[in-house]
Parts: structure tokens; sequence; C-alpha cells
């Protein structure tokens, strides 16, 4: 049976195959990988909890319990890959994946187990985020709601990194958003700067080197530093419609109320309780705009007018007529 090294595989010619529970496939994975998963979370749980509390030895054959009576749907899961080379993976490339690569290999597949698993995975992620060369950044600045995430996403080279925090870095940000774990941010980080090499300049949001619970690589903070600034601006009303369609197609009221509880002590709390009756009575568009105003621009006004800037843009597409300036 071969291993093979995560740097012999990883972005080649390979299926990736994840041997862990939904959960820990979900927290974190190869880019592109399948998960194939011996244990359900449930089955996991189980397990688990039989290897703690009675012994390694019975859970075990509870495992080989688990999986004997699923391997005949495993088989055939495995079979739509039979003409792929595949690569399988668990947690350190222990007894999960190496059992499963047996198992193929005698079915002829061609297959190779991922020596010391998804945690030399991690190492390599890391090592890579310290080395791989970085474009210069084009930041994009603006206060809340005029439309930075919008215009990133009308270019290949940009990188948005709320998008893979899956949060938007503010008191708010989490709405209708389940936020990514610190590891599968960087996964995607170290997938899209792959897709990116070779290009002059890459755009990306200026943000906080936190968003929401995620910490951005020191690396790449600094330099995004470095970069040039570009200011995005937008009237009132507009930042407010594009506020209220992102945050309010399934309106939560008892989760805005929440958010506007914690930033009490920034709005005061007559003002505070005023926007929560407001919000009640349907009136959303008016508290977004309040928030706007009372609490968004006070607090990120002074920095983003502390930048200087190459220009002013409205759109993707005057900032795509000014990207010749940004080549220079």
């Amino acid at each position: 049976m071969k291993k093979v090294k995560i740097e012999e595989v990883y972005r080649k010619n390979y299926v990736f195959i994840y041997t862990r529970s939904p959960k820990e496939f979900a927290e974190d994975h190869i880019h592109g990988a399948i998960n194939i998963p011996l244990f359900t979370n449930e089955e996991r749980a189980i397990v688990g909890a039989i290897y703690k509390q009675l012994s390694p030895e019975m859970a075990m054959d509870k495992g080989l319990e688990i999986v004997s009576a699923k391997l005949p749907v495993m088989i055939e899961a495995y079979k739509k890959y039979k003409n792929k080379k595949l690569c399988v993976y668990c947690w350190r490339g222990g007894m999960r994946s190496h059992s499963v690569v047996s198992l193929l290999a005698s079915l002829k597949f061609d297959v190779v187990q991922l020596e010391n698993g998804y945690k030399d995975y991690r190492r390599f992620v890391r090592e890579e985020l310290e080395k791989i060369e970085i474009p210069k950044f084009i930041m994009l600045y603006g206060l809340t709601g005029v439309g930075k995430t919008e215009i990133l996403k009308q270019f290949e080279n940009s990188i948005d990194l709320e998008g893979f925090a899956q949060h938007r870095g503010s008191i708010f940000g989490d709405i209708g958003l389940q936020q990514n774990t610190q590891k599968r941010f960087e996964t995607l980080l170290l997938e899209k700067l792959y897709d990116l090499q070779g290009v002059q300049y890459i755009f990306v949001e200026g943000e906080a080197r936190k968003v929401g619970q995620i910490l951005l690589p020191l690396r790449l903070w600094k330099h995004m530093q470095e970069g040039k600034n570009v200011r995005v601006v937008c009237s009132d009303d507009e930042r407010v419609e594009r506020l209220y369609k992102e945050y309010c197609n399934t309106l939560d009221v008892p989760l805005f109320v929440e958010k506007i509880k914690q930033i009490e002590k920034f709005l005061g709390k007559k003002h505070a309780e005023e926007l929560i009756q407001s919000l009640q009575e349907g009136k959303v568009k008016e508290v977004i705009a309040e928030i706007l105003v009372k609490y968004y621009d006070v607090l990120y006004a002074h920095s983003v007018d502390a930048k200087n800037y190459l220009f002013e843009v409205h759109s993707a597409e005057e900032l795509r007529e000014k990207a010749i300036v940004l080549a220079k």
C-alpha cells in the first residue's frame, strides 16, 4: 500500500476522500475533497464514548460492527470514482484511512493513503501561507453598505475575505451566516492565492485583522497595509437599500433586537429602545438608516477618511475603467 506526502498530491490529479465524520469534514478539509465517512456524527460520538469510558478494544469492536453493516453502501459510493486516482485520508493517517485504502486496493482501485493525514495537511497550509507569493493588493475602503463586496465579486482577481470567513466583520456581520473555522478560512485563502499566482494585482476589501472570530495571517495583514487604496462611495439611500436586501430577506426580529442591545452603549439606552420599538413596528429601513448614521459611521468614518486614496469609484464598471492606473 502506497503512502504519499501532501506535497506530492496537492492540486494534482487526485480525488481526495476524507473518511472522518460529516462534522469534522465541515470544520475543514482539503479543497475539493469528498466526504465518505466511516461513521456518522452520532456513531463517532458513540465510539468515542466507549473508547474513553470503557476501553480502546471495545471501541474498536464497536467501530468494526458499525462499518461492517454499511460496507456495501460505502463501496457503492467509491465506485463513482473507480476510474480516478484516489487519495484517502483521515486525521493522522491511521486506522480509518488505512483500512479503506487496503479495501479499495483489493478491489483494484488506483488509491494511495495520505501520510500523516489531515494533521500534516494543516502543517502544509500554514507553511505555504508563510511563503506563497502574494501579488500587490488594491484595497477597497468605504463606509458600511457602499457595496465593496459586490464590486469584489465582479473581478476574478479578487479575494473576498469576509466570504471565506462567512462573517461580515461587524456586530451584525454574522446574521444569516454560519462562520467558518480558522482552519477552513486558511484552506480557502491558500487555494485562492494559488489560483491568483501571476496576476499583477488583487482587489481586496480593507479589513481589521480580525473578521468575526477569524484572525488574518500576519503576513497577509502586513501585505494589505502596503496596498494602494481606492475609496468606494454611494448615497446613503443606496446603502440602506443594499443592507435591507442583504440582511432582511428573512428578517429575524428577535436577533436584530439582541444586536441592537449589544450596541446600546454606543447609541444610548433611550435611542436603542426607540430603535427596537421602530423595528417591532416594521420600520426596518428607518432602523437601518439610524444604525448606519449613529453607529457604523461614527465607528468607521474616521479611519476611512484617514486613508490616502488613488481615486473614488461608485461601481465595478468605474473601477474597471480606472484599472490602468492601478497597473502602474
